[in-house]
């Protein structure tokens, strides 16, 4: 066999395999955030929620109501909140993530 045809498909090989960050692939802009998760929010208040997770995320983290909340705790409530079925069910993603991942 040929080494100089194996190496390049064995490094493009490894390459493919490496692990991505999870924010490769997620949205970058306030409205890609909007429009990919919050219109997809099963509940009122989970939709009201990842609204604000997006705007805190990429918009305005100084703003009032993003003050309680760290950047992981706002990737948390978007990629966990779209799930949320009922306002009440929202409200503990809100919650936990913010729990689990204070702001320092």
């Amino acid at each position: 066999m040929n080494l100089t045809r194996i190496a390049p498909a064995l490094l493009l090989a490894l390459g493919l395999a490496a692990p991505a960050a999870a924010q490769d692939f997620g949205p970058k802009t306030y409205a890609e955030c909007v429009m990919v998760n919050a219109k997809r929010a099963v509940s009122r208040d989970g939709g009201m929620l990842m609204r604000r997770a997006c705007k805190c995320r990429f918009q305005d983290a100084k703003a009032e109501e993003c003050r309680a909340y760290s950047q992981a705790a706002l990737d948390c409530m978007i990629s966990n909140l779209v799930a949320a079925e009922r306002d009440e069910q929202a409200w503990g993603v809100e919650r936990a993530c913010r729990t689990k991942l204070p702001k320092n």
